[in-house]
């Protein structure tokens, strides 16, 4: 009777952690080659949540950091870094107008939404960002794109961190990332 017990145990906690994967909203990216530059698409699973929004409508300041590392993936050797890059996207709210803008602090670019989850949809899905230039790269190596993201809160004052050690941080750091940089 024991192993039964143990047998559907262990069914129903394969059965709710299958689900949960196949559910769970996971991130991904593409790279491909346009004029000399490697070029990637991104997907990421960016939602922002209640307390950021409030946040963001009291005036806190958000910055989606993306850092990227491509490095090259050697069997039985370590991995070799062959560079970094880092996009930064502010987020602000303007109480006057309503609206959300978001930055790229990278280009200057800059476009205005009304809700927030326009501005979600505007960041989970960014293209054509160029990653490296492929007279940098060896058709012979196996070369991997890292992504690293999250969502940080800026310029909050000491006293507001205090306050939020105390309750949920405002800042989300996303799942990592990866793929093959050319096939």
């Amino acid at each position: 009777m024991n192993r039964k017990i143990i047998i559907v145990c262990l069914a129903t906690n394969l059965f709710f952690a299958f689900t949960k994967t196949v559910n769970a909203e996971t991130g991904k990216g593409f790279s491909y080659l346009d004029s000399g530059v490697y070029y990637s698409d991104i997907e990421l699973p960016l939602n922002f949540e209640t307390e950021q929004i409030k946040a963001l409508e009291s005036g806190i300041v958000f910055n989606l950091e993306l850092k990227f590392q491509i490095k090259d993936v050697r069997n039985w050797r370590l991995d070799r870094n062959i560079g970094a890059l880092t996009q930064i996207y502010t987020i602000e709210f303007n109480a006057f107008t309503r609206r959300y803008s978001v930055t790229n602090n990278n280009t200057g670019w800059q476009v205005s939404m009304s809700t927030i989850y326009e501005v979600s949809g505007y960041l989970s899905k960014i293209k054509k960002l160029p990653l490296v230039d492929d007279s940098l790269l060896s058709l012979d190596s196996n070369y991997r794109v890292f992504l690293n993201s999250g969502l940080r809160a800026r310029d909050v004052s000491q006293w507001m961190k205090t306050l939020s050690f105390w309750r949920e941080s405002l800042d989300t750091d996303l799942e990592q990332i990866q793929w093959q940089l050319f096939n």
